[in-house]
């Protein structure tokens, strides 16, 4: 995780924190805890995506 998403992350939780009534507190920890799980994917992603171009010089097969 990048420290830039670091930082938005934490000011999301802090924002959450700070909200002045529960329904935006709700919706401001759906955002960050969604922004948490995407990029959890982009990063298993680009671990694929890396293997592959390792690999990229091994001919594969095509069903």
């Amino acid at each position: 995780m990048s420290n830039e998403l670091r930082r938005k992350l934490h000011d999301l939780q802090e924002l959450s924190n700070n909200a002045p009534d529960p329904a935006t507190r709700a919706i401001i920890e759906a955002v960050r805890l969604q922004t948490a799980v995407l990029n959890e994917r982009l990063f298993a992603i680009e671990l694929l995506l890396t293997e592959h171009l390792k690999q990229d010089g091994v001919p594969r097969s095509t069903p």
